[in-house]
């Protein structure tokens, strides 16, 4: 019975009539083919209204719901009363009153749209199982979006960020849909990219006995290193890893540089491949002597 009372009590108080503000978004609509709205001075208008609770309701409830401005195919610059437009929104003409709309005008240019392609920048926050970590870059595809919009704002932006992602406690590869972060009277060619990268339980190995190699060594000359050879413990992916050898790293010395410092003793240059870390080095630092043919 209670329920009962309750739900004719709503309905009743729904069948009234009430006065609310809302705030719509403005929607530009009927514009000319390939062309886009610039500089508009509102984005948003709000209106006061007078209906009928249950329609009153709906309204605050839909998200759709918009204000819009029949461009009606004119380009240039436009400056308009906003009361004009209360009647080309029929939704709102039939079921509302409109009490007041609020800024009473506004302004806006239409011109031809531009076109301009930008890198798309992945916005992730990510936080690895303990002993794995990222073995490979961000890969996104595509890397490059085509965006539209006035020539004006196309001239500010230089890259398109997602939509922020947090992961966490990541174990595994990484595949994962992303989608562009909405900007105000641009468009996007694409509107979802695929995020990919790798992730592998982090390791250590030991590299013995890698040679290090002099390089630019003149012919007339000879540039002996004591010892001639380096081992490493490099930290990585178990994966990557396992598929390296001496031959992946790259250790060195240049000739010119030890002449230069002239001291007897040098670090030599390692090269490791990508996403691998360096933990020891012995020894670090090597003898060398300078002799001449």
């Amino acid at each position: 019975m209670l329920i009962f009372s309750l739900g004719m009590w709503i309905s009743v108080a729904l069948s009234q009539y009430y006065v609310v503000t809302v705030d719509l978004p403005v929607q530009f609509t009927e514009l000319p083919v390939n062309y886009s709205v610039e500089a508009a001075s509102v984005n948003d208008v709000f209106l006061q209204l007078k209906g009928k609770g249950w329609e009153l309701v709906k309204l605050l409830l839909d998200r759709r719901a918009s204000f819009n401005i029949p461009v009606r195919k004119k380009i240039g610059i436009h400056k308009n009363n906003l009361n004009d437009f209360v009647e080309s929104n029929t939704w709102l003409s039939s079921s509302f009153q409109v009490l007041e709309v609020a800024p009473a005008q506004i302004e806006y240019e239409i011109e031809k749209t531009s076109f301009k392609t930008v890198r798309v920048v992945p916005d992730l926050k990510i936080s690895f199982k303990e002993g794995y970590g990222i073995v490979s870059g961000i890969n996104i595809d595509p890397e490059k979006v085509e965006i539209s919009g006035p020539s004006q704002l196309l001239k500010q932006i230089d890259s398109v960020k997602t939509a922020g992602k947090e992961l966490k406690d990541v174990s595994e590869d990484i595949e994962l849909e992303v989608f562009p972060v909405p900007i105000e009277g641009i468009s996007y060619s694409t509107t979802s990219f695929k995020v990919h990268c790798e992730v592998q339980k982090i390791v250590e190995k030991t590299f013995s006995n890698v040679v290090i190699d002099p390089i630019n060594t003149p012919p007339s000359k000879e540039l002996e290193l004591f010892p001639s050879k380096v081992d490493l413990v490099l930290r990585g992916g178990i994966n990557k890893l396992g598929k390296l050898s001496n031959d992946s790293i790259k250790v060195y010395v240049d000739f010119w540089r030890a002449l230069r410092e002239n001291t007897g003793s040098i670090e030599p240059v390692i090269r490791i491949p990508a996403f691998t870390s360096i933990l020891d080095v012995k020894p670090r630092t090597l003898n060398y002597i300078i002799k001449q043919h």
